[in-house]
């Protein structure tokens, strides 16, 4: 048996107790910051949003082909020859006949013209096309936020688990450090020897280890977490702790899917789909459309010697193309298509919610778990400390039951981490609008 060591002073056990267990004020930014500047940096928002941009101008585009158009033009025109009435009468001096320019040498002619457009039913099908994408934009654009939205949460939780782990290695190394320099004493005081040292440095080795490893995970977990939402995130100090209750029953959740911006993108892309498709029907079907002209001209001969002549026309129009038919077959298997992914969309909806459902009570469990497994951990390091300083336990089972209080401790603070994300990833999934911001 190993003599008892010297007991730590009062003060060390404090301080080492403060740092494994306290929980200060959160120095990291609140998760609504991180979401907040993620909305207008993030390059994937900015691309939605152009999108809805061009849309909208796609669909004015789409209205200005209903809409009467206006060109006004003008022509001057040199001619080689004047043509007078003399010059065809072969220079007779016809009585009562005047000398009148039909071709003038300099000739000038305006046009105003005025086209409207009566019926055109393919035009009418693909204006609805184009406002029903519009709407499908706007979507998209939401949905696509909304996955920014989670995975900045995810990162966010990962962080604070990431945070936690580097803390309590960062304490795990100083208790190792303090056990190592208590068992150099006993050495020297001949109540200890060489292989109880070697034990506490390799577990100061290992404990570094742990710290590199924890300091990698948390500088890619930041990096992560900029590349998302812009903003670098201070070290975190606090961690969630949930009271673990349980969340509504699942059907509850489920009934929330025609709601989500997903499903009503998949949902405008079908109408889309189907209005394109009557577009390329609607093809088949003549066309009428009106123009209406006011000419100027100073070639007067022929209209009495008017300047201005207007000119109204009615135009029906039947066009006939053996590519109509294939284009109909074509847009008919996409409105097929859009079909299928809206009944995908709404499954992959039902099926997010049921996952972070599952998820959540299973997490609820592991924390419930993990609470037990730290509370037997601490008892198991202090009885073990107990033992050993009454020579009755070795170092060896004092290091492995502060190892296992280590790993108790990163598993409680990784669990509730966990079960913080999984319930606003419901929250999210399910399109609810009370979101917690933990």
């Amino acid at each position: 048996m190993f003599p008892a060591p010297s007991r730590p002073s009062t003060g060390a056990i404090i301080v080492l107790a403060a740092t494994l267990c306290a929980r200060p004020v959160l120095a990291l930014q609140p998760v609504s910051e991180f979401i907040a500047h993620a909305k207008v940096w993030n390059p994937q928002n900015r691309a939605a949003h152009a999108t809805v941009s061009q849309r909208d101008a796609e669909e004015s585009i789409a209205t200005g082909g209903l809409l009467p158009n206006f060109s006004a033009t003008g022509t001057y025109t040199r001619n080689e020859y004047e043509v007078t009435t003399a010059a065809l009468a072969g220079g007779l001096n016809i009585p009562g006949l005047s000398n009148t320019v039909i071709q003038p040498k300099n000739q000038l002619d305006g046009n105003l013209t005025l086209n409207v457009p009566i019926i055109n039913v393919a035009n009418w099908e693909r204006r609805s096309a184009a406002k029903t994408a519009l709407a499908g934009a706007h979507f998209d654009a939401a949905n696509n936020e909304l996955m920014v939205e989670k995975s900045v949460l995810r990162d966010y939780y990962n962080l604070l688990g990431d945070e936690a782990v580097l803390l309590s290695a960062q304490a795990n190394l100083e208790l190792a450090q303090h056990n190592l320099q208590l068992v150099r004493d006993r050495k020297e005081s001949g109540t200890s020897s060489e292989l109880d040292v070697q034990r506490a440095l390799a577990d100061v080795a290992k404990t570094e280890q742990s710290l590199t490893a924890a300091g990698l995970a948390v500088t890619n977990t930041r990096r992560d977490l900029y590349s998302l939402s812009g903003l670098v995130a201070e070290p975190a100090t606090a961690f969630p702790e949930d009271d673990l209750h349980t969340e509504e029953p699942l059907a509850r959740w489920t009934g929330r899917t025609s709601e989500m911006p997903a499903v009503l993108s998949a949902k405008a892309a079908r109408v889309n789909a189907e209005q394109n498709a009557s577009a390329v029907k609607a093809a088949l079907l003549p066309t009428i459309s009106g123009t209406a002209e006011e000419k100027f001209t100073n070639a007067t001969a022929f209209i009495g010697g008017h300047t201005e002549i207007y000119l109204l026309q009615l135009t029906a129009n039947w066009k006939l193309d053996t590519t109509i038919v294939p284009q109909i077959r074509a847009q008919n298997a996409a409105a097929a298509a859009a079909r299928a992914n809206e009944d995908h969309a709404r499954q992959a909806a039902e099926d997010a919610i049921f996952l972070d459902w599952q998820q959540i009570r299973a997490d609820i469990e592991s924390a419930r778990s993990s609470r037990a497994q730290l509370v037997a951990a601490k008892l198991a390091a202090s009885l073990a400390e107990d033992r050993y300083q009454s020579g009755v336990a070795t170092q060896l089972d004092v290091l492995q039951a502060r190892q296992d209080e280590f790993a108790a401790d990163v598993a409680r603070i990784q669990a509730d981490a966990d079960l913080a994300y999984a319930r606003l990833a419901l929250r999210l999934d399910a399109g609810a609008k009370e979101k917690e911001r933990r």
